[in-house]
Formats: C-alpha cells, sequence, structure tokens
C-alpha cells in the first residue's frame, strides 16, 4: 500500500503543539509562497550576477586561495547572528546547525577552536558543539571546503573549519542576555585579565527553551577556561577546559512521534598546545557522555566515548630551497556503554606535503600524501594536490584530495527509540576534486565561482524502515556534483548585498536515484543596511528544494523559502538586539523529515568591556 505524505498530519501536529506552547486554542494561518516567486527570485539572482560578470570590468584578485573562504571579524560582526552556525550559513557550500555542520553535502567537518577540535564524539556525524565559542570572540573563520584531509585527518571528507578566537587584552570581556517566544532564554558571557606573561579567559552561558512541538524542550549549560603562558623569546603555552551539558526531548518524526524520548548528553574537552623547538604541538582529551530513555518503549541506554589525541607538525628544510611540512598523529579512542562489551581502537599516521613556486609563471603547486594505520579499519594512502595560478586581476585554482571516514561510536553502538545500532558498519573513502575562481571586479565588488566533483565508496548512509526505525549501513558508490555561484556587493556606504547559489546533484550510482536529504538547489540571499553608525539592520531570504526522504526517491520533503531579520542598536559599548526567524511562518521540514521551528523571535541586550 502507498504511504500518504506526511505533511498533512504535520501541519496538524505543529498548530497542536503551538496551541499547548501557548496555553490556549489559535487559529494558525500558513502564509504560503508560490513556484511563481521562486522562480523570480531565482530569475533575479541570474541576472544580477550575469550583469556583474559581464559589464563590469576585472581590476584585482581576491585574497583566498584554492577552495579557502576567509571570513574576518568585521564580516562576522556584520551578520548579527547570536551563533557561530548562523555565521556559517552566509558561507557558500555550508549549511549549519545547532549542533551540526556541512559542507556540500558532507556532514564529515573537523571544526577547531584555536587548534582544538570541538566535534562531539558522541554524535552520529561529529556533530558540532558550536556554544563552545561566541562569534563575539571570533576575530577570523577559515573555511576549507572539501579539503584539509592532509593536515587534519580522517573524518574531514566536507572539509575543515578553523575558527580563531581575539588576543586577549588586559582586561575585556563581554555579556548577551536575550528571550523569546516558546520560552527561549540565553545568557551568555565571558572575561579575559591579563597579569605579565599570564592571560586566563573565563566563559560561561544557559540556554534553555519549552520548543515548538509537543517534547521539544531543551536546556543547555556550558562553561570554558582558558589560560595562556608566553615564555621570553617563544611563542605561548595554552591550555583549555570547555564543559557542555545538553538535556533535551526528541519529538521523532512527524509520521513516527517519540512523545517520551529523552536524551543527555555531557562533553568535557582538554586541550594543550604549545611549540618546542621548531614543532607545533596539540594535545586533546574529549570525555563524552550520552543517555538515551523512553519509558514508554523501556529504553535506557547510555554510550560514553572517550577520545585522546596527540599531533605534531613542523618545517623541515629538505632541498634547502623550500620547506617541507610534515607531521605525526596519534589517536586512541575508547567507548563503553549499555549493551555492547567495551571498544578501544588506535591509529597512528604520517604526512607530509611540499609546496613549489615558479618565478618565470605566476603558479603555485603543492602535493603531499598522508599514510593512516587503524588498529579496526583498512590502512590507507592519502594524497592531496593543489595549483593556483594567479595574475594580477583574477586568481584559479585546481585540488584534488582523498579523505577516510570513519563510522563513529555513535553509528555503530548507539540506541534510541528511533534508532538501532549497528556495529558492522565500515570505513566510507572520499575523493573530492575541485576548480575555483575568485575575483574583484571592483573595490565594492567581489565574487567567487567553484565547481567539484565528489566522490564517496561505502557510504554510511542512515536508512529508515517501514516501522519507522532507522540504521546506519554502507552502501554503494556516491558522486556529488555541483557548484557555488557567490557576489557581494557594496551598493553604497550604508548598503551592502550578498547572494550565493549552490546546485548540488547526489546520486547514488548504483541505481541512479538521487541520495535523501540532499537539496539540488540552494539559494541564498542577505540585506544589509546601515543607516547610521549605531543602527544595524539585517534582512535574509534562503530557497531550498525538494529533498527526497527515503533511498526508493518514492517520499520526499517539500521546498521552501524562509525570511529572517536582525536589527541591532548600540550605544557605545552597550547594545540592544532583535532576531526574527522564518518571519512568513512557513511550515517546512528538515531534511531529514522533522518539522522545521515557526516563526521565533527574540529581543535581548549585550555589553562590551
Amino acid at each position: 500500500m502507498e504511504e500518504k505524505p506526511a505533511e498533512p498530519f504535520s501541519k496538524h501536529f505543529s498548530r497542536q503543539n503551538r496551541d499547548q506552547a501557548q496555553g490556549g486554542s489559535t487559529d494558525w494561518k500558513f502564509v504560503k509562497i508560490g513556484r511563481f516567486e521562486i522562480g523570480c527570485v531565482a530569475i533575479f539572482t541570474i541576472l544580477l550576477l550575469l550583469t556583474f560578470t559581464l559589464i563590469i570590468p576585472l581590476a584585482a584578485y581576491a585574497a583566498d586561495e584554492g577552495d579557502t573562504i576567509v571570513l574576518t571579524a568585521q564580516e562576522i560582526r556584520d551578520v548579527k547572528a547570536l551563533k557561530i552556525g548562523d555565521v556559517l550559513n552566509n558561507v557558500p557550500g555550508v549549511k549549519a546547525g545547532d549542533s551540526s555542520v556541512s559542507i556540500h553535502g558532507s556532514t564529515k567537518v573537523k571544526v577547531f577552536v584555536d587548534g582544538r577540535p570541538i566535534n562531539d564524539p558522541t554524535s552520529s556525524h561529529g556533530g558540532i558543539n558550536w556554544d563552545f565559542v561566541s562569534p563575539d570572540d571570533v576575530e577570523t573563520i577559515e573555511v576549507l571546503r572539501g579539503k584539509g584531509g592532509l593536515v587534519y585527518g580522517q573524518d574531514a571528507a566536507g572539509g575543515v573549519i578553523l575558527i580563531t578566537t581575539r588576543t586577549l587584552r588586559r582586561f575585556s570581556g563581554n555579556a548577551k542576555v536575550y528571550g523569546g517566544n516558546y520560552g527561549t532564554r540565553d545568557a551568555a558571557a565571558s572575561v579575559n585579565v591579563a597579569a605579565g606573561r599570564f592571560i586566563i579567559g573565563v566563559n560561561g552561558g544557559y540556554e534553555s527553551s519549552d520548543g515548538y512541538k509537543i517534547n521539544n524542550d531543551k536546556e543547555r549549560s556550558q562553561a570554558g577556561v582558558k589560560l595562556s603562558y608566553t615564555p621570553e623569546g617563544n611563542s605561548p603555552v595554552l591550555f583549555s577546559v570547555d564543559y557542555l551539558r545538553d538535556e533535551r526531548g526528541s519529538s521523532g518524526l512527524p509520521d513516527y512521534p517519540t512523545p517520551y524520548s529523552r536524551k543527555e548528553t555531557r562533553s568535557t574537552v582538554y586541550a594543550l598546545q604549545a611549540n618546542i623547538l621548531d614543532f607545533a604541538s596539540s594535545t586533546h582529551y574529549n570525555d563524552g557522555y550520552r543517555h538515551n530513555t523512553d519509558p514508554s518503549r523501556e529504553l535506557d541506554k547510555t554510550l560514553k566515548v572517550y577520545k585522546f589525541g596527540q599531533d605534531i607538525t613542523g618545517a623541515l628544510n629538505i632541498t634547502g630551497k623550500e620547506d617541507l611540512d610534515a607531521g605525526i598523529s596519534f589517536t586512541w579512542d575508547r567507548a563503553m556503554g549499555t549493551g555492547f562489551e567495551d571498544q578501544a581502537e588506535h591509529s597512528i599516521s604520517l604526512f607530509a606535503t611540499q609546496s613549489w613556486t615558479f618565478s618565470r609563471y605566476p603558479l603555485t603547486l603543492s602535493a603531499g600524501l598522508r599514510g593512516n594505520y587503524h588498529s579496526s579499519f583498512d590502512n590507507s594512502l592519502n594524497p592531496e594536490v593543489k595549483v593556483v595560478y594567479k595574475k594580477e586581476k583574477w586568481r584559479v585554482a585546481a585540488a584534488y584530495g582523498r579523505t577516510d571516514n570513519l563510522p563513529s561510536f555513535y553509528q555503530r553502538y548507539n540506541e534510541t527509540s528511533s534508532t538501532r545500532p549497528n556495529p558492522d558498519l565500515d570505513m566510507e573513502q572520499a575523493e573530492n576534486m575541485s576548480l575555483s575562481l575568485f575575483t574583484i571586479p571592483h573595490p565594492d565588488l567581489s565574487l567567487s565561482f567553484s565547481f567539484f566533483y565528489n566522490k564517496l565508496m561505502d557510504r554510511i548512509t542512515y536508512i529508515t524502515a517501514d516501522d519507522g526505525m532507522g540504521e546506519y549501513h554502507n552502501f554503494g558508490n556516491v558522486r556529488y556534483v555541483g557548484g557555488d555561484v557567490a557576489v557581494s556587493w557594496q551598493l553604497q556606504k550604508t548598503f551592502k548585498i550578498k547572494s550565493s547559489y549552490t546546485y548540488m546533484k547526489a546520486e547514488d550510482r548504483d541505481t541512479g536515484l538521487t541520495l535523501p536529504g540532499k537539496a539540488e538547489h540552494i539559494v541564498d540571499l542577505d540585506i544589509y543596511w546601515q543607516p547610521t553608525t549605531s543602527l544595524s539592520l539585517v534582512a535574509g531570504g534562503k530557497y531550498s528544494s525538494e529533498v527526497y526522504r527515503n533511498r526508493s526517491n518514492t517520499r520526499s520533503v517539500p521546498d521552501y523559502i524562509l525570511v529572517d531579520l536582525r536589527a541591532e542598536q548600540s550605544f557605545g559599548r552597550f547594545s540592544v538586539f532583535s532576531e526574527i526567524e522564518n518571519l512568513t511562518d512557513e511550515t517546512y521540514y528538515w531534511a531529514d523529515g522533522l518539522l522545521a521551528p515557526p516563526l521565533t523571535w527574540v529581543l535581548g541586550i549585550s555589553i562590551q568591556i
């Protein structure tokens, strides 16, 4: 029997939850935007890009290299985002959530803050603990799309994100408090103090929400300490500890709700970074804990993951002309929990990369190789090659890399109300190829174009059965093919437009069908207006095309358009801000079929010391 679409039930489900959350019955109206408006937006964006490309002459090249995008502190502040994930959603090809990030469809992305990893070891996809860093404390964000595995190791098929926080001053800090509908409450603060060669930084935060649907509430708290010591004539030694606790309900899919499912997550990250002679040392230890319960199903499962890592990198003068960058990495992982025997794994990796420049040609070539030994999976050799050709008015780059993605302990052993464990998962391997063009035709205009071809073997995929229970499996060969177009235009001193379009065809090569959960078209448009030096307004729009929910492409999630607004009024070091997401109160679904939030708003204050 053919299954009925989930949308009608989900709309009723959404209305019911909103009524319950607000303690009464409300006649909700859902604003729908038709395909005609979608077509107009797409046509306008394309015409705008073509106009810029064909009419305005080239004058300078962009500062980016290869397929790397760098966001400066000013660009981060301009977004007026409350979370780092909201900042990253302005990067073409990047999609970030409250605790996740993907690049060109791959969730295998490694994220580092000042050199320490903040990926959650108890997550299915290496989820990100974004609360470990606030946009107010960030100096730069560097996004390596489709590369980075050579230096940063396995589980980086999608790419690598490097976040650098601001240099600590003698005394500085910030605090932010805001609240909104659905019982949203949030408070965060950080303070940095310097004394001689020592600098100490302390931060903390608390967030809670009643949720917009049944069993969607959450409570999250976070704390961190960072200590820096700079010996005379040497680089600083940095030690940090970050702690996060998250407790929330898990509502399940609209077709298969789980109104009694709860999960608690705790994560502690210790990191030590120092330079020894000419080598950089990074030591990190991550302690993760997850507890899943559901009394209606007699479920009570725990998963504990311990990860230790040591990385040493440096430059070796082998040829006498160019430096050879090399490094060694060691990891030790252990998992404990209910329903399976204790598991322990370790790996050792070596890498080396060499760069060459040619005096007669504006050409830079870099090539490297990484060898991986793993106690539980196949050994591998992964190359990475990049060519950059730079002229006075433009820059083009081509890159190729191969990376291994290991199945997480979560994917193999975690059990919830809607997920079965699969301890037999194997490693997947990704090959990424890209071609990129960066240019600044005018001081007020920047353009970027990129094309990518990513191939995955034995891809790890979440498959939902007819009973609503899901499980991770390795299946077939998969390819992602597509490209990005992005433009940033400062029309005048107070007015700026940023727009991007990403096309991605995600295909199972064995069946020719489209992969579930992958949108083929995504359009972003952001308008920045600063009528005075103290007032900033940001209007954002996003279109995401229809995505399939299952492997056979018989069920799908509809396309949608979202509109967001942000505003901030500053009074010196003090400011008042507001944010409205999903302004049209659109009913839509995440790519995995979960019902997404309706209109939400927050209002708050912040202060800079």
